[in-house]
This record gives C-alpha cells, sequence and structure tokens, in this order.
C-alpha cells in the first residue's frame, strides 16, 4: 500500500504568524477609533472656534454699541470661552488665542479634558505606545461695511434716504415725486430714484436676468435701466417676498443707495458725470438694509407686482399715494447681517455691516 508523506516543514506557522497578524489588526483598529475620535473632537473644536470668531465680530460690529458688546471686543478671549465650551460635547474645550486686530477676528482652540489637561486622551492607540494627541482648530471672521454684494437690481437716492433713522417706515419710490418733492427729502434739485432721472426710475440693469446684480462701491457706476417695472426675473423672488411676510417672518434686503444720477440735470463746475461709462447711470456711495414691508412696482393689485403688510397700507393712505407712485415700503435697520457672498471694507453711511468667516 502507498502512503502519501506529508512536508513538516510548515508545522507549527500558524501560531505565530497569527501573533503577528494580531498585531496587526490591533494596529488597524487603534488607527480607525482613534482617527474616528480625533476627527469628532477636531470638529467640535472648529464649531467653537467659528461661533466664538462670529459672535465676537458681532459684537464689534454692533450698532449702536452697548456694554456687553464693547466688553467682548475688548477682551475676546473671555468671551469665547463659553462659545467654545458650549460647542464640546464633554463641555470641556479651551480658547488657546481670541484676537481682534483692525477689523479681523482670530480664534483658536485647543482640546482639554475634564480635569483641565491640554491633550486628548487615545485608546487603541495606547498599545503603539501613543497615549495623547494635541488637537487645536482655528478660526477667523471680518466685520465691518459692505463694500460689494449680490443684491436685487434696485438703487435709491441718497436724497431719498434717511441715514439719521428718524423716519421710521417709509415709501422709497422707483416712480413718481410724491415722497421725494416733500419735506424732509426735498429733492427737486438733487438726484431722486423717482423723478430725477428721465426714464431711470432706480432699476438698474441685469445683464444675467436673475434679478440679481454684483454691485461694488469701489467700482461705483451702475447702468440704468429704462421705465419703471421690474424684469420679469424677479417673479420668483417677490412671490417668496409675499409668502414669508404672510406667515408673519420679515424680509430684509440690501439695497445700494445711489449718489449722483446720470445725466445730471445741469449747472455750473465740474460735471459729477463724466467718469460715468454709461449713458445713464448711478454712483453707488453705500449699501442699506432695509425690513420690507410692501412693494406697488407695476400698478398691478396682485402679486407679484403689488404685496402690502396693514402698515404699509395705512402709510400708502396717510402719503395720499397716486397710482403713478411705484417703489417699495420698507424701514431702515440697524443690523450686522452674515455675510458669505458680500465682500467687507466699505463704508457705514447706513450702517448696513456684515460679519463673515474668512478662515
Amino acid at each position: 500500500m502507498w502512503r502519501i508523506d506529508h512536508d513538516e516543514r510548515e508545522r507549527g506557522v500558524i501560531a505565530p504568524l497569527s501573533a503577528v497578524l494580531m498585531v496587526v489588526l490591533i494596529g488597524m483598529a487603534a488607527f480607525a477609533v482613534d482617527v474616528a475620535t480625533m476627527y469628532s473632537e477636531h470638529a467640535q473644536l472648529q464649531n467653537g472656534a467659528d461661533s466664538a470668531a462670529l459672535s465676537i465680530a458681532q459684537a464689534c460690529a454692533a450698532t449702536p454699541p452697548t456694554a456687553a458688546s464693547i466688553a467682548a471686543c475688548a477682551a475676546p478671549k473671555e468671551d469665547a470661552a463659553p462659545l467654545a465650551k458650549g460647542n464640546a460635547i464633554d463641555g470641556s474645550s479651551h480658547v488657546l488665542k481670541a484676537t481682534v486686530t483692525g477689523a479681523t477676528v482670530d480664534v483658536t482652540t485647543q482640546t482639554e479634558n475634564g480635569a483641565g489637561d491640554k491633550h486628548f486622551s487615545l485608546a487603541f492607540a495606547r498599545v503603539l505606545g501613543i497615549d495623547t494627541a494635541d488637537i487645536v482648530a482655528s478660526a477667523q471672521a471680518q466685520f465691518g461695511g459692505i463694500a460689494a454684494a449680490d443684491v436685487v437690481p434696485l438703487t435709491f437716492s441718497q436724497c431719498e434716504a434717511d441715514p439719521t433713522f428718524v423716519e421710521g417706515l417709509q415709501f422709497f419710490p422707483t416712480h413718481g415725486s410724491s415722497i421725494s418733492e416733500s419735506p424732509p427729502y426735498n429733492c427737486t434739485h438733487q438726484s431722486s430714484s423717482g423723478h430725477e432721472l428721465p426714464g431711470g426710475f432706480g432699476w438698474l440693469q441685469d445683464p444675467n436676468a436673475n434679478c440679481s446684480l454684483r454691485v461694488d462701491v469701489n467700482n461705483p457706476w451702475v447702468e440704468a435701466r429704462p421705465g419703471n417695472s421690474p424684469d420679469g426675473s424677479c417673479v420668483t423672488m417677490l412671490n417668496g417676498w409675499g409668502a414669508r411676510l404672510d406667515t408673519g417672518k420679515t424680509v430684509e434686503i440690501l439695497i445700494p443707495i445711489f449718489d449722483t444720477a446720470c445725466p445730471d440735470k445741469g449747472g455750473t463746475g465740474v460735471d459729477p458725470c463724466a467718469d460715468s461709462p454709461y449713458g445713464k447711470s448711478f454712483r453707488v456711495e453705500a449699501f442699506a438694509q432695509i425690513s420690507l414691508r410692501g412693494w406697488n412696482l407695476s400698478g398691478s393689485n396682485t402679486l407679484p407686482w403689488y404685496y402690502m403688510t396693514p402698515d404699509a397700507k395705512v402709510l400708502e393712505k396717510d402719503l395720499k399715494l397716486k397710482g403713478s407712485d411705484r417703489g417699495i415700503f420698507g424701514e431702515f435697520i440697524r443690523k450686522v447681517t452674515l455675510t458669505e457672498a458680500a465682500t467687507l471694507g466699505g463704508p457705514i453711511t447706513y450702517d448696513a455691516l456684515g460679519v463673515q468667516l474668512t478662515k
């Protein structure tokens, strides 16, 4: 009978191979579990840094400043601490740095355990001799006047605007002269969106036809669009505004304010329109924020072209506006707004201030 001889050379290999693979598997587990918890810790630290940077920036930009906002801007590290801790699941987080330099806020948060130690304790990685990790997160926010933004293609006159904020709810005409000629505005001999620019009633050319236009006060000339009716691309936006106001919510919009309408009506001295690259145009000086209450934009009495909140209807009646008096109803508001698409560094004539994360 034939017998098959077995090769004895591989006997006993499984045990040491298993031991080696076990170390590798434990190392992989350490990597997977500890890296996941480190990512979670960093996310919490980042949320804390972001929240603190934005909060301090808003405090620094508050108008008018309050005792609390002045304190937050003057002592940013103390103000950042509760926000950093509040974004940590275990309530422990350390503010390594919080500074305000010019219009920039920098915040750096660092991991901290319940005992106050500034390190993150690892679990499985201890098998490999790695007990702790140092985790930090940084955020930067800026604040200040808005220099450029994507806005509704509509502008109002400096003459009609009320930078002292004493007027409350008011009517901003895009066509007609009921308000622009009356006290305290008296815009008869100044630029007003209501009647000073023949054929141009405050509406701006919207080359992309999406009811949005990029306006930059550092490149201030914008081309006027003839006519007193809004572009059809604004239908969806206007319907959305009406639906929001119907539910009692606010609609706040950023509006460019112009100080010169061209062609100028004349006079002596230097031509204020000499630098304009367009024929009919406006020169934007700053942005203002308006809490919207209603609008009459094309003579219709239904959405999207017409909408009035109850207080706007009262004002419309009190002002005895005619059918040709078209425009919007709203109130200037002092507010610091979180802005992602805007560019900061502009004038704060009308207290339109922005805050944004830059890092």
